[in-house]
């Protein structure tokens, strides 16, 4: 049975007491380095090197021992895959070892890496400058993590049987310490991600806009995905329009109509596979076209940039738009947790996306029904002016026919033409009014303004109107103020017509009750009849511009259908609100609220 050599088991303690604690880079970083050094002091190389299999496809040599110049060389560099395939199929297969000897890759014209200035010996086992021995290094599921190198064996000979077993003992540690490497690193970066995708929702949720949601969300997507930009491209007509780019960067986003079309193909297809799409020029890209992909590296190298993450982002199987993250030359390339949790992403921020479009269509809609109700007020303003106008010289000359003596037939023509003359009047003026209380440009001048002084005026000035009805007027008012603040004609307005439209539609023998109370921060104005009341459907209309009940009891009185509508813009104009409620034959309440004065 083979023994270990003394030196040999003393740096496999060394290593163990390493492997032991090592979960920290640093630890796993020694450990590598403990077991390239132990390959050289052991095992007899001159110089020994682990690489790591990285998401990218590449082998990044993470640990150089024995040749200070190897090292140097070394350390860091990236190899393709599929370089190392040539490898394989040019190698020997020793076990856990392949060995590609000098004269099969003497004629291979890639790069072969560090070859040493090295001399053979004389000897028909001598190890040649172009020798090759590696281990394949494997996790524990078997899949391929980096390899194990080693060149110059001290001896100069190719190694022989006790030599490979040694070296494969080392091949095996380092296959389980490059495994807890890369298990560490994954670790890392989901807590890393985890934590950036929960900063970037809480930044990007509430926003109004994407514009507002890029500007707060960058900053931490910038650092928890390690991107040097990052930009967006809408699929829809929301916010600037159709394909427009969103970034907040100095670089200028304009990408040209070909890459528009392809950036879509890529992102639909993209949400409708749950995928992310990675350009680079060190990354194979499966189902991505060699043309189209040298096309998109050609346009980055335009705005500096190596590779771009392409994230798609949507809601249900709509997709929003593309999130393209950047990164400038000399960046690593993407890890596989980075480009998983970018999936997650892109769903955050299209969720964040649809409501901001959500918001924003309904402010679109917001506008666009007060542009239109300023113009109606602008159109109801005019044309009530014009009305009014000749209106005016009509009832004037009417009062200068007063006094005249004439045909009785002529005065019954004159007193028609006075009466509908000053129907068109009124209508004009609450036409007027209608247009000036639903002015959306026009501010309230707010004042303190008494509810009780001012119920208390209004009610004598219904006091004779409500006598020829036969009924009683009710004023149920704090015998101290109770204030509200806003424009006080506004506000006599509303309790004029509340006031009046109760005497108006009760029956002779009733009462109207009149109600101010004090709610705290709120007062409240209830004005209450025992009249006609009005029916479940016409309830819902009764504060539209020109609607009359459809009661005909109702329609025996006069009015315009204004009055009400005029009532409940003012009341919402001054931040209140207005409510009704009436049964039929029975009698009606409307209850106002206002915010007190503070």
């Amino acid at each position: 049975m083979h023994q270990d050599h003394p030196r040999d088991q003393d740096n496999w303690n060394d290593f163990d007491r390493i492997l032991s604690g090592a979960w920290s880079k640093r630890a796993l970083d020694d450990a590598l380095l403990a077991l390239a050094e132990g390959v050289c002091t052991v095992a007899g190389w001159g110089v020994a090197a682990i690489t790591v299999l990285r998401d990218s496809g590449q082998l990044e040599v993470v640990a150089v021992a024995g040749d200070p110049a190897a090292e140097e060389t070394l350390r860091g560099q990236l190899r393709p895959l599929s370089e190392l395939d040539k490898d394989i199929a040019d190698a020997q297969d020793w076990g856990a070892l392949r060995f590609v000897p000098h004269e099969a890759v003497a004629g291979r014209e890639d790069d072969l890496g560090w070859v040493p200035d090295y001399t053979p010996i004389d000897n028909p086992l001598a190890w040649r400058p172009l020798d090759l021995l590696f281990g394949l290094l494997h996790d524990s599921a078997g899949d391929l993590v980096g390899t194990l190198s080693v060149d110059i064996p001290v001896d100069g000979l190719r190694p022989d049987a006790e030599r490979q077993r040694l070296l494969t003992r080392y091949v095996i540690q380092a296959a389980a310490v490059v495994e807890a490497l890369m298990e560490r690193d994954r670790f890392r970066d989901q807590v890393r991600l985890s934590e950036a995708t929960r900063e970037i929702v809480r930044a990007a949720n509430g926003e109004l806009s994407i514009d507002q949601l890029l500007e707060k969300a960058q900053p931490a997507i910038i650092k928890g995905l390690s991107s040097d930009g990052v930009w967006i491209q809408a699929f829809d007509d929301f916010g600037r329009g159709h394909d427009a780019i969103y970034s907040t960067e100095d670089r200028e986003i304009v990408l040209p109509p070909d890459l528009m079309e392809i950036a879509h193909t890529a992102a639909a297809t993209g949400w409708s596979n749950g995928q992310v799409l990675v350009i680079s020029k060190d990354r194979d890209q499966p189902g991505l076209d060699p043309a189209i992909k040298e096309l998109a590296l050609t346009y980055l190298q335009t705005i500096n940039v190596s590779t771009a993450l392409l994230v798609p982002m949507g809601v249900g199987d709509e997709c929003l738009g593309l999130l393209v993250l950047a990164r400038n030359p000399g960046s690593r390339e993407w890890t596989r947790a980075e480009l998983e949790r970018s999936k997650d992403l892109g769903r955050d921020l299209g969720q964040a996306v649809f409501n901001a479009r959500t918001v924003e269509r309904e402010r679109h809609v917001l506008e666009e029904i007060r542009a239109l109700e300023s113009y109606k007020s602008q159109l109801i303003a005019t044309v009530s002016h014009e009305f009014k106008n000749p209106l005016t010289g009509i009832l004037g000359h009417l009062e200068l026919l007063e006094d005249l003596d004439v045909d009785p037939d002529v005065r019954r023509s004159l007193d028609v033409i006075d009466r509908s003359a000053k129907k068109l009047d009124g209508l004009a003026a609450d036409l007027l009014e209608l247009s000036r209380s639903g002015d959306p440009h026009r501010a309230v001048e707010q004042g303190p303004v008494d509810l009780c002084r001012m119920m208390r005026e209004c009610v004598e000035l219904n006091a004779l109107a409500a006598a020829r009805r036969q009924l009683r007027l009710v004023l149920d008012a704090p015998g101290e103020p109770v204030v509200t603040l806003g424009e006080l004609a506004d506000l006599e307005r509303v309790s004029a017509n509340l006031i009046s439209n109760a005497v108006k539609y009760s029956r002779p023998g009733g009462t109207v009750t009149i109600t101010v109370a004090d709610k705290g921060d709120q007062v409240v104005l209830r004005v209450s009849d025992e009249g006609i009341g009005i029916s479940h459907d016409d309830q819902a209309r009764m504060f539209t511009e020109f609607f009359r009940s459809t009661n005909p009891e109702a329609l025996q009185q006069p009015g315009t259908g204004l009055g009400l509508a005029i009532v409940s813009r003012i009341v919402h104009r001054h931040g209140g609100s207005i409510e009704l409620e009436s049964e039929l034959g029975r009698g009606t309440t409307f209850v106002v609220t206002l915010p007190a004065a503070a």
